[in-house]
């Protein structure tokens, strides 16, 4: 069920996806502007796009702190435009320090799934995630660590839904009834 904590966004604000690896971020944020008729733009995506590089390599070679720095660049020029839905990286939300500008810009929509769900769906996507690089009993307990410290900054969101069990089209329809 859908927790609603403030009012719909306006034709300019954007609608953020906020939540950890794998909750259904750019799967549900696609099809959810694309019902809204919106542009959709995955932060991720994105940064690698205009990199060049695929993300893990920028963090193994030049560290998290400047990964981070061109996070922050992007996300700054999305917010500065209105009216998309943007999947945002897992770890931007929960730096907390950009949860002022998402708030003023749009409508921030935690995509919420279970631990034992959350590791399932992790196990068949580590591709390209340092987080769970190595043996997966020592990265799972990384990532459940991360995902624990996270979980409070998740919460901040204007809207909470729990994806669990949910196909990205279920999800993106709950999404969707729960912003009109």
């Amino acid at each position: 069920m859908a927790q609603k904590n403030r009012k719909d966004p306006g034709p300019a604000l954007n609608i953020y996806l906020t939540g950890f690896m794998c909750a259904g971020k750019t799967s549900a944020g696609a099809l959810l502007a694309r019902a809204l008729r919106l542009p959709f733009k995955d932060s991720d995506a994105l940064l690698r796009k205009k990199t060049g590089e695929k993300l893990a390599v920028i963090i193994r070679r030049d560290g998290l702190g400047v990964f981070r720095r061109l996070e922050a660049g992007l996300v700054k020029e999305l917010a500065a435009r209105g009216g998309q839905v943007i999947a945002l990286g897992g770890g931007v939300y929960p730096s907390g320090r950009w949860l002022g500008l998402l708030k003023r810009t749009g409508t921030t929509v935690f995509l919420s799934c279970p631990w034992p769900e959350l590791a399932k769906r992790l196990k068949g996507e580590r591709s390209g995630r340092p987080l769970l690089d190595g043996p997966w009993d020592k990265a799972l307990r990384r990532a459940k660590k991360l995902y624990a410290a996270r979980l409070g900054f998740y919460r901040r969101a204007d809207l909470t839904l729990d994806t669990a069990g949910l196909t990205p089209l279920q999800a993106a329809k709950k999404i969707k009834k729960a912003l009109i």
